[in-house]
């Protein structure tokens, strides 16, 4: 073989030497990135929820500061503003990206009926992980404004299309026979319509207390219009218990607007923690199946300081009608290395009066068996 050629032969493997020499640095780079992408992606989970002040973000938040890992990648949640309770519906079935949401029970009969070809079968790809809490009806108004027939064929705030709000207000009105005229915007630009006369009410379907509502004082001008058996003829009040829960708003959750001692009668929705409802064995079902996990055996820090008040109501193995669990969750549920025994009377009225720094010696034993009879009678309804 000729020098020359043999010159030729080696510059060329030289060359392929380097070619393969930076592409296997390239390769060692990329599976390092590989390696990051892995590890932040393998167990984030989003969750959407309603606007800024709302619930729904709150409730999000919760979960993820309570969930989060810190110090390392064991889990990781994704609080996701959204637009509330239809258009989360409407995200977690199309919307990359979106694993779970905040959203009201009555939703998956709104769809069902209002696009059977489209949402026929939307119990199947939407399942639940728990019952949240209650979302209470408020609507805020001047005060000349005393029920909601003083409403008719007025402009009303509805806050976001397919929100909670704005199915559970095009609910509530037609099924009370009161027609008004909608519009869409933030609840504290509507709060200002409403207090110059602009527009006649702002609704919003939220856990109470609102804290843009919370914040509101007597000399607004404003206050939460009742809605129920007293200001509703007995057919408008029995449809909405069809579809409604009945409760009541307190002075201690709106002290400036609900006057002491007094509450107003409003109607609530349960809010559903929804979750698509992924093929078995995915990556992305294992990932919310790690996620309830982690919720469940972590749900009692939930309940305590700071987190929102309501967590306090949750019950994790409430039922919703018309509603399949996410598989993972009932398997939680079901197994009996999770359930708690529950305490006994005596030992809860036990641990109560210690609490609150009572001790044998504050009581006679005849004062502590009366107090013990009334507390049994009470932890009766608790079990």
């Amino acid at each position: 073989m000729r020098f020359t050629a043999k010159i030729h032969i080696f510059v060329g493997l030289m060359l392929v030497f380097a070619i393969a020499g930076t592409a296997y640095a390239q390769q060692r780079q990329l599976t390092g990135y590989e390696k990051q992408r892995f590890e932040r992606n393998r167990s984030a989970v989003s969750i959407i929820g309603g606007g800024i002040n709302g619930t729904y973000i709150r409730y999000a938040t919760d979960i993820a500061n309570e969930l989060d890992d810190l110090k390392g990648n064991d889990m990781r949640v994704l609080p996701i503003i959204g637009r509330g309770g239809g258009q989360n519906v409407i995200d977690i079935l199309f919307l990359r990206g979106i694993d779970m949401g905040l959203t009201q029970q009555d939703h998956l009969s709104f769809f069902k009926n209002l696009d059977p070809a489209l949402y026929g079968d939307i119990d199947n790809r939407i399942r639940y992980v728990t019952k949240l809490y209650n979302s209470e009806y408020h609507l805020i108004a001047r005060t000349d404004v005393k029920t909601f027939e003083d409403l008719r064929g007025k402009t009303v705030n509805f806050w976001r299309p397919w929100s909670a709000t704005d199915i559970g207000s095009q609910t509530i009105f037609r099924l009370i026979g009161v027609d008004v005229k909608p519009i869409y915007i933030d609840t504290a630009k509507a709060l200002e319509k409403v207090k110059s006369g602009e527009i006649a009410a702002t609704v919003l379907l939220a856990g109470a207390p609102v804290p843009g509502y919370a914040k509101l004082k007597k000399e607004d001008g404003l206050h939460i219009v009742p809605l129920g058996p007293n200001s509703l003829t007995p057919a408008q009040n029995s449809k909405l218990l069809e579809v409604y829960l009945p409760t009541k708003l307190t002075h201690q959750q709106y002290p400036n607007i609900i006057p002491e001692g007094q509450v107003v009668e409003s109607y609530a929705s349960g809010v559903v923690l929804a979750v698509y409802n992924w093929k078995e064995g995915s990556d992305r079902y294992k990932k919310v199946a790690r996620f309830v996990n982690r919720f469940f055996t972590k749900f009692p820090n939930l309940q305590k300081p700071p987190r929102h008040p309501k967590w306090k109501t949750v019950n994790l193995a409430a039922k919703i009608p018309g509603w399949t669990r996410f598989k993972p969750a009932e398997e939680w549920l079901n197994n009996p290395a999770n359930r708690k025994k529950p305490a006994s009377a005596r030992d809860a009225f036990a641990a109560f009066v210690k609490k609150n720094g009572g001790t044998g010696q504050n009581y006679s034993d005849k004062e502590l068996e009366v107090l013990f009879k009334k507390f049994s009678a009470w932890w009766a309804t608790q079990q």
